[in-house]
């Protein structure tokens, strides 16, 4: 059966699909509205086996789920990769379209993964949306201590967002009309803790149609939370490896050299997803916090006696968090303290 290489320029309105065969001579071609029905009643005009290829944007993954029972293949993948597309001198969705069905002919792309499972993409969308209230909080708390400073008042940690630690700092704010606004932030922080503890409360109510995350909370340091946020941004333990989950999560380290000589220092990469960082240090930092003994906390005690170092000892403890994370998804294991710091542990 021969190969069909489709190539589909989404927009918010309309959508550009072109057509090619296996020699790239252009076979199809339609602009439509933008719905799944329309996407799938174009494949379904094309013969043979069908390959689609769209770039990364708001509506990739909800399109590339709905297609994907109607083709061989519907792939999502990275337009930062596609020079060929981004920076051509002539921009129209047409010849977009076509530059995308030829790089999926040719193989010369990059994917970027999305979940089949609806349940799983549902948690993903629900963790983003409550990293964002906890975002938009965290923005406003250092908003408002900005505005206090502004008013020559020096806060401290959480107290001044109590009650009685708002209305003593407004008390030394000169300005009435800055002790209005900053008053009216306090407000509006309110109503951000509130939407974020809602989102918590979707977030673990999630969570319990999936079974890993309540393994994953029996490492130390690893909460509902953290646990969820794992799950969602990996997605699947099948995508990633002890080696590649560790430089997913920004924790690589980059060595540049030039003819076996060293270019600059050596330090960590940014590619990746932060989230997973974040979570390997919110877990260090609450098993570190636990009292009495536990896995990580040997973990990170060897690492330092060994490195000398406290920075490079904390990394090798989150790179070892995650990586015990993805391998107790993977083999359906339970956490012992003994797996954590004991050599015999690797995760790969």
């Amino acid at each position: 059966m021969s190969r069909v290489y489709v190539g589909m320029d989404v927009g918010s309105k309309t959508s550009t699909a072109v057509a090619i065969d296996e020699r790239g001579k252009r076979i199809n071609s339609k602009m439509f509205t933008t719905s799944a029905r329309n996407a799938i009643s174009f494949l379904r005009g094309l013969k043979g086996e069908v390959h689609v290829l769209l770039e990364e944007g708001e509506m990739a993954g909800w399109l590339a789920r709905e297609m994907r029972s109607h083709a061989e293949s519907v792939i999502v993948c990275n337009p930062k990769r596609n020079a060929w597309v981004a920076k051509a001198g002539s921009k129209r969705d047409s010849v977009d379209a076509a530059k995308l069905a030829e790089l999926l002919r040719l193989g010369s792309y990059s994917p970027v993964w999305h979940p089949d499972d609806e349940e799983l993409s549902a948690l993903k969308v629900v963790v983003q949306h409550y990293d964002e209230r906890s975002r938009r909080a965290a923005g406003l708390k250092c908003q408002i201590k900005a505005r206090l400073r502004a008013q020559g008042v020096i806060t401290r940690g959480q107290g001044v967002f109590r009650a009685e630690g708002r209305k003593k700092a407004l008390e030394q704010v000169g300005s009435r009309r800055a002790r209005e606004v900053i008053a009216q932030e306090f407000r509006l922080l309110d109503h951000l803790e509130s939407a974020k503890a809602e989102a918590r409360g979707l977030l673990l109510e999630t969570s319990r149609a999936f079974p890993v995350i309540r393994r994953l909370m029996e490492i130390p340091g690893v909460g509902p939370v953290s646990a969820a946020r794992f799950a969602a941004y990996v997605g699947s333990h099948e995508r990633f490896k002890r080696r590649t989950i560790v430089s997913y999560s920004c924790l690589g380290v980059v060595k540049r050299s030039s003819d076996g000589s060293p270019l600059g220092r050596e330090r960590l990469s940014k590619a990746g997803n932060s989230v997973l960082k974040d979570v390997s240090r919110t877990a260090f930092e609450r098993a570190r916090a636990a009292r009495g003994p536990n896995g990580i906390k040997e973990f990170y005690a060897r690492s330092l006696e060994r490195t000398g170092d406290p920075v490079h000892a904390r990394l090798n403890t989150q790179r070892k968090i995650l990586t015990m994370m993805l391998a107790i998804w993977r083999d359906e294991t339970e956490c012992a303290d003994e797996l954590v710091a004991g050599e015999a542990f690797t995760g790969a």
